[in-house]
């Protein structure tokens, strides 16, 4: 615990919005940022860094809610305050609790996609990827898009965090399953990793800390050497 009176501001990927918001925690403050940023990630690191910039002098410490997320995050300074990043892979670890719990399920079921509220929110699932590359392709190259985009996959798996009612997003989730012509599961998730992050709980191996004038390289992220080959969102 780094101080019970200290003021965070978490700047985070709006699919995590749901879970961030759950915890109890007075003195953190947030600013979503949309999903569509991993498209470019040469503005990723640029919409965060305004952010940071522009953090009172009132903020103690910035924690990042993003992973490695392909190198999205790379770049990114800190500067008047520390910058605190969990040592996560991507979404998906943070939804399941931690770097560990995702490498277990990628063993189990190497070809999953993973849904969540969050993600299906941000009308990101493989039936929104259909309408999209319908709409700007036509329906016969959408459809061989979409099965080579996902013929390595086995399974869709809906996350249940604990902060959101799963039967409200079932019925999609088992649309995409079925869909892609995939197994359907729903996985237990856990709030573990979101509840570290904004009450200042950062053990040295679950968290970074950039001190101001530091930023993060590809190298920050090599304590994820062990589940470098999970699939990035």
């Amino acid at each position: 615990m780094m101080g019970k009176n200290m003021k965070i501001l978490v700047i985070a990927c709006r699919v995590l919005k749901n879970e961030l918001l759950a915890v109890d925690a007075p003195g953190t403050c947030f600013e979503f940022l949309e999903q569509g940023l991993h498209r470019t990630p040469d503005k990723m690191p640029q919409a965060i860094q305004e952010i940071i910039h522009q953090a009172g002098d009132d903020i103690d410490y910035i924690m990042l809610g993003y992973g490695a997320c392909g190198s999205g995050v790379v770049g990114v300074k800190a500067e008047k305050q520390p910058v605190v990043i969990p040592r996560a892979h991507d979404c998906i670890s943070f939804w399941l609790g931690s770097p560990e719990a995702h490498r277990k399920e990628h063993e189990k079921a190497p070809g999953t996609y993973y849904l969540s509220k969050g993600w299906i929110d941000e009308a990101k699932s493989p039936l929104a990827s259909f309408e999209e590359y319908t709409e700007r392709y036509g329906r016969e190259t959408a459809e061989w898009v979409i099965s080579e985009e996902f013929k390595n996959y086995t399974r869709v798996a809906l996350i249940d965090t604990g902060t959101y009612d799963p039967a409200v997003y079932r019925e999609h989730a088992r649309a995409n399953a079925e869909f892609l012509g995939l197994a359907y599961e729903e996985i237990k998730g856990s709030p573990a990793l979101f509840e570290k992050m904004v009450k200042g709980e950062w053990p040295e191996d679950e968290f970074i800390i950039l001190q101001p004038g530091e930023e993060v390289t590809q190298q920050t992220f090599l304590s994820l050497i062990g589940v470098s080959n999970l699939p990035t969102r």
